[in-house]
């Protein structure tokens, strides 16, 4: 999930989204943490296939990593959770209190004459569940939630999630593939944790644009009436043609992918980082030479013409590949001529503390 994650986090940086990007990964043993250069990753236990059961689910890792996240870290506040599959198109500002989550419209939710309005499938649950008659509320991720509720949450998640996976296989047919999404509108109701039913997420076979966040695992149609992309058969950074998508939230997705496809052919990394100068970083010069006073160094940066030239341009409005492309007009260099140049100086300020690099 490598590029997704690169991708989800070029979206969260594009959108300028605020807090911090924060993303869980269950490791086995001998698993190295994967590197990301914006979101801090946290490993966790890896709980697929289920230590009791054997049962490969991927999704059994998300209650996990959540519960021993929230375990460890003691976490505070408004937390936004999302899917590896996700990407956002617009920012998420608003924040919520105890009481207050925020789930995406799910309308896959089972319906039947079963207990808590579910289909027969789930008779099994009377045998597990105190209270069947209470209402369920039709949600999935992407869901906005206080840390709070969260906490009232998890567990119970994880557990039911691992009886409707064996319940549902129990005679011979295939597990419940929408276990964890079940399991957690349980939870939350046995928790008395309401959700507000919103359009905080879309699927891309949306054709409005309304939602800040964008679930990309289902087939995006093409003009035609065909497949024009699919998650399950696309390889990592293959170019895309989102004019073949029917106009909405696909052709969004598809716009994004290729934007960020072309900028990390250009120029790698470089496309994503904009360099920023410190505060509180004060600047002189003598002859052709610029020194920078750093807050907490006892020591005078020196910059010669070239670093001084870099150093004019990180600005906080240009990524990395942009000075570098702006230097090479200016000296009338080759494209590419100067990209490890400057990526060697602006990793230096970053060292000690006069710029940070943000996404772009």
């Amino acid at each position: 999930m490598q590029w997704q994650a690169a991708l989800l986090e070029y979206s969260w940086g594009h959108v300028r989204q605020p807090g911090e990007l924060v993303r869980l990964v269950a490791l086995g043993p001998g698993d190295q943490l994967p590197p990301d250069r914006h979101a801090r990753v946290v490993d966790t236990l890896k709980w697929s296939p289920h230590p009791y059961t054997g049962d490969r689910y991927p999704a059994y890792n998300t209650a996990g990593a959540l519960l021993e996240w929230q375990t460890v870290e003691h976490v505070e506040g408004t937390i936004l959770l999302l899917e590896p599959h996700c990407v956002f198109l617009s920012k998420v500002a608003s924040e919520v209190e105890p009481g207050g989550a925020q789930g995406t419209r799910w309308a896959g939710l089972p319906r039947g004459d079963g207990p808590f309005g579910l289909g027969a499938e789930f008779r099994f649950l009377d045998a597990v569940c105190v209270d069947r008659t209470l209402r369920l509320q039709p949600v999935r991720l992407p869901v906005l939630i206080h840390s709070d509720d969260l906490r009232k949450i998890t567990a119970r998640w994880l557990e039911l999630t691992s009886i409707i996976r064996a319940e549902t296989a129990a005679g011979g047919q295939a597990p419940c593939s929408d276990a964890h999404r079940v399991a957690y509108v349980i939870a939350a109701a046995e928790a008395d944790v309401p959700h507000r039913v919103t359009d905080l997420g879309a699927n891309t076979d949306g054709s409005e644009l309304i939602s800040p966040l964008l679930d990309y695992s289902k087939p995006i149609v093409s003009v035609n009436g065909g497949v024009v992309w699919d998650l399950n058969t696309y390889r990592a950074w293959e170019a895309v043609d989102p004019a073949r998508a029917v106009a909405g939230v696909g052709k969004a997705f598809l716009m994004l992918l290729a934007d960020y496809v072309v900028r990390r052919e250009s120029a790698g990394e470089l496309a994503f980082l904009r360099p920023c100068r410190r505060t509180g970083v004060r600047e002189g010069t003598i002859l052709d030479r610029w020194f920078l006073d750093i807050p907490g160094r006892s020591d005078t940066l020196v910059l010669n013409g070239s670093a001084a030239a870099i150093w004019e341009l990180c600005d906080g409005k240009r990524s990395l590949a942009e000075v570098a492309y702006h230097l090479e007009e200016r000296f009338g260099m080759e494209s590419g001529g100067l990209r490890g140049d400057v990526q060697t100086v602006v990793q230096r300020l970053e060292d000690v503390g006069a710029v940070e690099l943000k996404p772009v």
